[in-house]
């Protein structure tokens, strides 16, 4: 209807200036600014001088941001009416305001206070901007001794609400503003009542939407959800842009667990806020709780970090200080608390760290108090321990927080039992049930605890103190499996003692038959005892009955698959019968199928498994395909060194939170311990690639490369074993890692064991294969390249290992003039006795001889390469050899065949009573045979080698002869040819001088003859002068 008159007045007049007002008035009722303006503008070129057209115009400007327009329409219309209502003053308080002028905003409202003692806005407002002070002053990061000043301000605010409320009691603003005070004042009956009649006597929207606002939150703090939820949406029902409501609206969603309609509610704050902390911080916490959006709440996590370290540097630049510490800024530790606990599951070393600011706010003293509130929270300083124990290498550090853990655990425990003792003294039920809650839950965390630091000392090598530990933690807690399962661990991998390992196992399947970890123990205990089938055995029931996707599981399956494929494929090609090695064949390939639909398996559960990886292209190589094999050995390789690499798969008697870390360089950490030293030798990743990409460059014939991948390999692990001797030996960290608060229930000396015998004789074993692959390596590229200078090279590497390990032939079988009659027996294990019985002449001597399979092999391969040196040495042409070379040949060749004859036999024997062997007795027995035919061959070839040095010595003594006549002949040359030179000279000189004798005499005449007639020129002048004058025919004489 006011439209519709507004139109027909229009119609009537358009250049009428009341007929815009109202329309701009009409218009900013309904909520159309530009149009408002528009109108008001027509108004005021119609009567330039109108004060209501240039006040809705400067309400229009301010509600559109653009204060100093608004402050100059402002001061027009008190240029124009000084004593004008509404008064001009409180606008141009609030631009002034705006524009970041407060003091000139106050001397502003004071002064519409002075000419309006009625008015209750200009009290109003000097108390909001009184108030906003307090705010800032008091904020915890920046309140610099400005309590005091806070506390005037807070009176003054206080004392203009007064004033206002004494002069309009049914203000709604003022209402509203005491309401607010009175909900930090925890009133908050008293809060909502103000509101309610604030609500009642508002004549504007936004005074009912703050209304609505004040009622929220005061019903939100008294807890009663459903009324606040309802207000909350009456008050965004007025003003949808009010975003504390909106806010207040998304807690309550969150409280309902509508998580879908709460997080579009935050989003929206969000949006128009986008540096809101506590927006921020409500999304990171509502997506920390759904299901795969844990990303998304470490993002929000981490945008409200980075604006609350923007805001510290932003305060440092205003204040002019430094802005190192920007760490003081954070005072919410619930923060670190939320963002490390979703970060232990991606980036252990983050966790480390968000933990560590957590512990830094929390060790701050609280306020009137030298206590602080860590002190009752062990578990962040445990939690701090662990993941500095997966991602530090400083000993220290990591003793440093379990040590304050412990000490944190047993003061809180000791002060909740005094605690619950006065409880029940003083029959308070509700007092003893809460102490006794937190005393349960404490000395869990004391047992968590006190498992970390016995893993610690596992980690340094303290065997006898992790030990005591795990057993007091068994002697409290019986039923502690994962201590059992240690304790299985030392006594298999520390003592020895494989039985007693399964004891600790089996007792720990009997506790819970479901406890994976406890199977994958006892398979690998298994086959370290090389019970193969027992472990098979053991990991299919954890796929089958336990869990199908247990990666250690599935990978040693894959392994044992492997293994299996490879024995076939051996067994194949050592198979006489065809239709035997047919089905050999048939099973190696299965074998490998099935191996690598294991190894798929796990990389599709988990990329980064290198155990996985490395069966994978081992099966790859197997079956001919070496170039790709070599190339995931690199990769792997590759990622490792870069620090991004998958680490191998831990020994499954490791708790969850403690897998082995992975070491990939030989820096040094804090406890001295050089990183090679941390981890056994079956989980250093770049080794085992290492030594799998010289496998696969064998494979493909490039045997340079091979060779230098495994010496660099073997020097990684000799360094490896050399630093873990030397910590061991050194007995730096010897009483360094006390826990106090442990110390009665740990005994033993800290004496530190990290290379124990198990491991020792597995770096040996290992090295030993790193030394034959290379010697494999050289050989094979000296027999294709017919190098004998590489294949010296090996025969030196391979007599190395025998004298390092004193591997040798027994006395009887380097005899020639010695027959033998061999017996074996099964001694102990893979070391094989031989029984010599030594026949020379009419004497026979017994000998017995201890040996090993892998010596054996050891053996062949030396007189392999001896073999081929001598074989070599014959094949080449006489100039390129010489007698020394032929007389070594022969030497090695005689060892060699000694060596070979000795393994034929013995093998032989060993055959027939079905015991290990790891060589062909055959081949044995024809390499004996080819290197007799070469000792015939070296004796004719050194014969021919001794006539034709003799023969080259002839001709080279000769060749002397005749290069000392001809040297001789030269110089008879060059001496005449001298003499007749000089004496071709002395004849040269000779005449020289006779010219120069003539020519001197010469010149001498002619000198004479000059002067002769220069004095008789001087006559005839002398005679012109006396007669003046001389016939030209005078006798001049």
């Amino acid at each position: 209807m006011a439209t519709a008159l507004l139109t027909e007045a229009g119609r009537i007049d358009r250049s009428e200036a009341n007929t815009h007002l109202v329309g701009g008035m009409l218009d900013l009722a309904k909520r159309l600014p530009d149009a408002a303006l528009r109108h008001f503008d027509a108004a005021l070129k119609a009567a330039p001088r109108s004060v209501a057209a240039l006040l809705g115009k400067a309400r229009v400007l301010f509600s559109k941001h653009r204060y100093q327009h608004a402050l100059e329409v402002y001061q027009q219309v008190l240029t124009l009416r000084p004593t004008g209502r509404p008064d001009p003053r409180i606008g141009i308080g609030l631009c002034l305001h705006r524009l970041g002028h407060p003091a000139d905003a106050r001397r502003a409202l004071r002064r519409a206070a002075e000419v309006d003692p009625a008015a209750a806005a200009p009290h109003i407002l000097l108390a909001t901007m009184d108030l906003n002070d307090v705010k800032r002053m008091l904020d915890p990061r920046i309140a610099d001794g400005a309590a005091q000043r806070a506390e005037e301000l807070l009176h003054s605010a206080m004392a203009q609400l007064h004033r206002a409320y004494e002069r309009q009691p049914e203000c709604a603003a003022t209402l509203v503003r005491l309401a607010d005070r009175l909900f930090f004042q925890s009133n908050y009956d008293g809060a909502r009542a103000l509101a309610e009649r604030a609500l009642k006597s508002a004549d504007t929207m936004g005074i009912q939407a703050e209304a609505h606002y004040q009622i929220a939150r005061a019903y939100h703090a008294s807890k009663r959800f459903d009324v606040a939820y309802d207000a909350y949406q009456k008050c965004l029902g007025i003003n949808e842009k009010h975003h504390l409501a909106r806010y207040g609206l998304g807690q309550m969603q969150l409280h309902r667990t509508d998580m879908s309609s709460a997080e579009a509610t935050f989003q929206r704050v969000l949006d128009h806020h986008p540096r809101c902390v506590e927006v921020l911080r409500a999304l990171g916490y509502l997506h920390a709780r759904l299901p795969n959006t844990k990303a998304k709440a470490l993002e929000y996590y981490e945008r409200e970090m980075q604006v609350l370290a923007d805001e510290a540097v932003e305060h440092a630049k205003r204040t002019g200080q430094p802005a190192d510490d920007i760490g003081a800024w954070f005072v919410d530790a619930n923060l670190f608390l939320e963002s490390g606990l979703l970060y232990e599951a991606s980036n252990a070393k983050k966790a480390c760290r968000a933990y560590s600011m957590a512990a830094d706010i929390l060790q701050r003293p609280l306020p009137n108090s030298t206590e602080c509130a860590g002190d009752a929270i062990p578990e962040l300083w445990n939690n701090l321990g662990a993941l500095s124990h997966l991602t530090s290498d400083d000993d220290s550090a990591i003793f440093n927080e379990y040590s304050q853990a412990a000490l944190k655990c047993t003061k809180a425990l000791a002060d909740a039992r005094v605690r619950l003792a006065d409880a029940r003294k003083g029959a308070t039920p509700a007092a003893a049930s809460k102490a006794a809650g937190e005393i349960q839950r404490l000395e869990c965390t004391l047992a968590t605890i006190t498992y970390n630091v016995a893993r610690f000392y596992e980690r340094c090598g303290f065997w006898d103190k992790a030990e005591a530990l795990y057993n007091s933690l068994v002697a409290d807690a019986p039923t502690y499996i994962d201590a059992k399962l240690r304790l299985a661990h030392i006594a298999f991998s520390f003592h020895g003692n494989s039985e007693r390992a399964l004891e600790l196992i089996s007792q720990a399947i009997g506790i819970d038959s479901k406890q994976s970890s406890a199977w994958l123990m006892r398979g690998n205990v298994e086959l370290q005892r090389k019970s193969v089938q027992d472990a098979r055995r053991a990991f299919e029931h954890v796929l089958k009955d336990l869990a199908k996707h247990d990666i250690y599981a599935l990978c040693s399956l894959g392994n044992y698959h492997l293994a299996a494929g490879k024995s076939d494929n051996s067994r194949a090609d050592n198979e006489a019968n065809p239709a035997a090695a047919k089905k050999a064949k048939e099973m190696s390939a299965q074998s490998y199928k099935r191996a690598l639909e294991f190894f798929d398996k796990c990389l599709q559960l988990d990329e980064n498994c290198a155990a996985a990886a490395h069966g994978m292209a081992i099966a790859m190589a197997e079956r001919g395909n070496a170039g790709d094999a070599r190339q995931v050995f690199q990769d792997v390789r590759d990622a490792a060194t870069a620090g991004l690499g998958p680490p191998t798969l831990c020994n499954p008697a490791s708790e969850l939170v403690f897998k082995i870390a992975k070491q990939q360089s030989a820096s040094v950490d804090g406890s001295g311990v050089s990183l090679l030293a941390r981890s056994p030798v079956g989980c250093d990743v770049l080794l085992w690639s290492g030594i799998n990409v010289a496998h696969s460059y064998v494979e493909v014939g490039n045997y340079r490369q091979a060779v230098l991948a495994y010496e660099a390999s073997l020097r990684r692990l000799q360094e490896a074993t050399k630093a873990m001797e030397t910590a061991d030996s050194s007995g730096t960290d010897s009483g360094r890692f006390v826990v106090a608060a442990l110390e009665a229930k740990c005994g033993g000396s800290l004496t530190a064991t990290r290379l124990t015998d198990a491991e020792r004789a597995e770096r040996r074993r290992v090295e030993r294969d790193l030394r034959l692959y290379l010697i494999r390596a050289l050989y094979i590229q000296a027999k294709a390249t017919k190098d004998i200078d590489i294949m010296r090279t090996a025969l030196s590497h391979i007599q190395s290992l025998c004298a390092d390990e004193n591997i040798k032939l027994p006395e009887s079988a380097l005899k020639p003039d010695t027959a033998t009659k061999e017996t074996a027996d099964d001694a102990d294990g893979d070391v094989e006795m031989a029984e010599y019985v030594v026949e020379s002449g009419s004497e026979k001597k017994s000998l017995q001889v201890r040996i090993s399979p892998d010596d054996c092999l050891v053996l062949f391969d030396l007189a392999l390469i001896e073999q081929s040196v001598a074989q070599l040495v014959s094949e080449q042409p006489e100039s390129q050899r010489t007698l020394q070379d032929l007389t070594a040949a022969a030497t090695f060749i005689a060892h060699s065949e000694a060596a070979f004859t000795f393994l034929a036999k013995w093998g032989k024997v060993l055959q027939k009573k079905k015991q290990k062997l790891l060589f062909s007795a055959r081949l044995a027995t024809e390499r004996a045979g080819y290197s007799k035919s070469l000792v015939t061959k070296l004796t004719r070839k050194q014969q021919e080698q001794e006539a034709f040095e003799r023969q080259r010595q002839e001709h080279v003594e000769q060749w002397h002869r005749q290069q000392e006549e001809d040297e001789q002949r030269k110089r008879l040359e060059v001496e005449a040819a001298a003499k007749a030179q000089q004496e071709l000279e002395r004849k040269l000189l000779r005449d020289a001088e006779e010219r120069n004798a003539i020519l001197r005499e010469q010149m001498a005449a002619s000198v004479i003859a000059k002067q002769d007639e220069g004095e008789t020129r001087s006559k005839k002048a002398r005679a012109r002068a006396a007669d003046d004058f001389i016939s030209d025919n005078d006798d001049l004489a």
